[in-house]
């Protein structure tokens, strides 16, 4: 039996395919824990204020509950991205470092612009929420710039 050119897989390609199958199993499974920190988030937490907007000064929620969710945060933005850059080549590696330096920077230059400007009376004073909206965003357009540049 005669095989076509394209029946036959070279090990470089199976070796890319089982990586693009690890990278979306990576990104499915770090959107669920995304998902069930949130369910959590939104049912555990007690008060007037929101979370998700910054407004945490009159939330409230059991300590148990408190220690479960830092620790589901600590997996989220620590141990997961950590462990990602285990499964990614070298290239892949420098891009998002880029993408966490440009974070990084952000949230360190972000936070004296941001306080001086509400000393001035123009914003409002800093937030905790609005410096981690600043890193991330910073983060994900870092990286963006960076994927499309090549």
């Amino acid at each position: 039996m005669e095989h076509e050119p394209d029946d036959i897989r070279n090990p470089g390609e199976a070796r890319n395919r089982a990586r693009q199958r690890r990278k979306w199993a990576f990104l499915i499974f770090a959107g669920l824990v995304g998902a069930v920190i949130g369910a959590l988030l939104s049912g555990l937490e007690n008060g007037e204020g929101n979370f998700l907007v910054g407004q945490i000064e009159t939330l409230t929620m059991p300590a148990w509950a408190a220690i479960a969710m830092a620790a589901a945060f600590f997996f989220a933005f620590a141990v997961l991205p950590v462990w990602g850059f285990t499964q990614i080549d070298d290239y892949q590696m420098r891009q998002n470092l880029i993408g966490y330096a440009g974070g990084c920077i952000a949230a360190v230059a972000g936070y004296p612009i941001w306080a001086v400007l509400a000393m001035g009376g123009l914003v409002p004073h800093p937030t905790a929420f609005g410096i981690f909206v600043i890193a991330f965003a910073a983060t994900m357009l870092t990286f963006l710039a960076v994927k499309l540049r090549g």
